[in-house]
């Protein structure tokens, strides 16, 4: 056997050259199966002479040896050349195959990045700090009773929150009519705009005819007009119960009201608690990412893109929404960042965690599938052997580890706590989701709200 390795980034190039009686007895052992298998006409299944199947087959022959031959040596091969590939995903070209006993082919593979761990203590990490106030459980409690509010019939003009029942006629420049009935609530965007505004101010009875509605496709384009007509059947008002002894019962809040009201102050301040240190481990990954620009693995990024893109299209479904082609090549676009920047912050974290000697035990292991297999109702052995089916086993082993190395940056950070009014004075206003405002207390339940 002779090895020489070709560098070319973080990709590796084997060219491995072999030649004997082993690389013979692949060629035949490869005829043999295609042999039981292939049709060709002219021969019987299974009686197909070995010279037709080595002239018909002759590419995919050479394939299979390449790779019969990676599964047995690679290895030993990668153990003599000091080489771990990062992902199992392995490349093979110019593959040469003499006489069925000579055999010459490439490998490739990429490898981790080399980088120097930069100081990771006493990381800068600035924080909004806030305090769950009075007026946030009012806010709480206004919500809970909004979404506890029932419709009653209504003789009165139609409002902003009323729920009010229509039958409606579309028809389009074709002459293509759909006609339906349904229950919307006015001002949830349920409906098109230009229709709610038609809608504010009539009652049970009244009709609507509206002309050059536009119409869209999935992909927001103007693809022609409408003509929409609607009857107004019912209009019913929103009433919201009283924040009583008895309405914080029925909701298991405590006994009264000065229980239920200490109740929702101590889960905001739960909530706003795991907000922040949610937020806290997010803002010292963007700090990580910050100081760092090594290269990384394609192969990585290419995995971590498929499982952002794949929870995005979860996220949408959950909603209802089926995204279009050109929908999820745009997101996937725009998630590539995120991605090379996820696979990065691995790297560093690994390298955090090796300096640092913190590991993950089979005993940690075992227990966060126990609590995972728990969350998917499923025994603990079923998922350990999906998981080891589909590779699996070593992002759970990472989360865990990742979780142990952002708890020991977290106790060495500098965290400085500031006003909102301080805090977007020197860094703006904070992106997406913050802490201006707590979680606000109430069921998960959805409010009675008509289907769109």
């Amino acid at each position: 056997m002779n090895v020489t390795v070709e560098a070319n980034g973080l990709v590796r190039t084997l060219t491995i050259e072999d030649e004997g009686q082993h690389i013979k007895q692949y060629v035949e052992n490869i005829v043999k199966d295609l042999s039981k298998n292939v049709n060709i006409k002219g021969f019987r299944k299974g009686h197909v002479p070995k010279s037709v199947i080595k002239a018909r087959y002759k590419d995919a022959i050479k394939g299979e040896v390449a790779k019969k031959y990676i599964e047995e040596h690679l290895e030993e091969i990668l153990k003599k050349e000091n080489l771990t590939p990062v992902s199992p995903q392995l490349n093979f070209g110019d593959i040469e195959l003499e006489n069925d006993e000579k055999l010459k082919f490439k490998v490739s593979f990429e490898v981790a990045p080399e980088f120097e761990l930069k100081d990771y203590e006493g990381l800068e990490i600035p924080m909004i700090k806030y305090e769950v106030t009075d007026e946030d459980v009012e806010k709480a409690i206004q919500k809970l009773l909004e979404e506890n509010a029932k419709y009653e019939p209504a003789d009165k003009p139609i409002e902003e929150g009323d729920l009010v029942k229509i039958k409606y006629s579309i028809t389009d420049e074709e002459g293509n009519n759909e006609t339906d009935e349904l229950e919307v609530v006015i001002g949830a965007n349920q409906l098109r705009q230009e229709i709610e505004k038609e809608l504010i101010g009539k009652k049970a009875g009244d009709k609507v005819h509206i002309e050059e509605v536009p119409l869209y496709n999935e992909k927001g384009e103007e693809i022609g007009k409408a003509t929409v007509d609607i009857e107004v059947l019912e209009v019913k008002k929103k009433v919201l119960p009283e924040f009583n002894d008895e309405f914080v019962k029925q909701l298991g809040l405590g006994e009264n009201v000065e229980e239920a009201k200490k109740k929702i102050k101590e889960n905001l301040e739960e909530q706003v608690k795991q907000a922040k240190e949610a937020e806290l481990e997010q803002k010292i990954i963007d700090e990580l990412a910050k100081q760092y620009d090594f290269e990384v693995p394609s192969s990585l990024v290419k995995a971590e893109l498929e499982y952002l893109l794949e929870n995005y299209i979860k996220q949408l479904q959950q909603f209802g929404i089926k995204p279009s082609q050109d929908m999820v090549i745009t997101t996937a676009q725009a998630l590539e960042p995120t991605a090379v920047k996820n696979v990065r912050v691995m790297f560093v974290i690994n390298k955090i965690a090796e300096k640092e000697g913190i590991d993950v035990s089979e005993e940690e292991l075992n227990q966060e599938i126990e609590k995972l297999a728990e969350a998917y109702q499923v025994t603990p052995a079923e998922l350990r052997r999906y998981l080891e089916e589909n590779g699996g086993i070593a992002n759970i082993r990472y989360e865990i580890l990742k979780r142990k190395v952002l708890d020991l940056l977290k106790k060495k950070a500098n965290i400085i706590e500031m006003t909102k009014e301080e805090y977007e004075e020197k860094y703006g206003k904070p992106e997406g989701q913050n802490l201006e405002e707590p979680p606000q207390e109430g069921p998960k339940d959805d409010e009675e709200n008509p289907e769109k």
